[in-house]
């Protein structure tokens, strides 16, 4: 993740040297006022990033931290938009979920302000995605790599649920609990290297307030070949 660029002139990108026009998607404002409170799925692999500054902040620094790469670099306070190469082909190779964190300082060192945003890369929004009925596909109850999983927060709207949850836990194993006060969309579940190992696991989305649960489950294989004998 190395290609993060300041926009020159709207709707073109500066990539190596040249000057690259794309069709892009909408700017993703980083705001703290916003509070993050939901997802927002990227379309492009340049992604289109703005904020604004604090008053008394001259410095800030900039994060962008995934499953599977991150990203950081210092700003000044000419710099209020940039765009990001979430991936390096027209389509991602593999899906993944970040959290964008922008730090404003004062005289360098003192934090002024926070600002946030959440973003999701998704195969689905680049076409061309197979599409496998739950009844005929083995697909859907397994997992290999880091993985995206989706889910509606809607209820939270609906009802009188007022938070959700997704609770993933692994069969004889370690229970992770995901708390969202009102993120919906997406959420990133890092499998590899994180101490989860194969077996069978059981995840479940639940909302406060609302007695309701939504079930799956998933097993992770080890890598390689499995042969049966019989």
């Amino acid at each position: 993740m190395k290609n993060l660029v300041r926009w020159s002139v709207p709707g073109a990108l500066v990539l190596a040297g040249h000057l690259v026009w794309a069709d892009l998607s909408s700017p993703i404002v980083v705001d703290s006022d916003m509070r993050s409170s939901h997802w927002a799925t990227v379309f492009t692999n340049a992604v289109p990033l703005t904020w604004q500054w604090p008053s008394e902040s001259t410095q800030a620094k900039f994060e962008i931290v995934g499953m599977n790469c991150s990203f950081e670099t210092n700003l000044t306070s000419t710099v209020s938009n940039m765009s990001w190469q979430a991936f390096a082909s027209d389509t991602p190779a593999v899906e993944d979920v970040y959290r964008l964190t922008l730090t404003f300082y004062t005289n360098g060192t003192q934090t002024a302000e926070v600002m946030t945003a959440r973003l999701a890369v998704v195969k689905g929004a680049f076409g061309g995605t197979s599409v496998d009925a739950v009844a005929n596909s083995a697909a859907w109850t397994k997992v290999k790599e880091n993985v995206v999983v989706p889910y509606d927060a809607a209820w939270t709207l609906s009802t009188n649920a007022v938070s959700s949850q997704i609770i993933i836990a692994k069969t004889d194993g370690p229970v992770q609990t995901n708390s969202f006060e009102d993120v919906s969309g997406y959420m990133g579940w890092t499998v590899r290297r994180s101490g989860w190992g194969y077996g069978a696991f059981d995840l479940s989305l639940t909302f406060g307030g609302v007695t309701n649960a939504w079930t799956a489950e998933l097993v992770r294989l080890m890598d390689g070949t499995a042969v049966s004998i019989r």
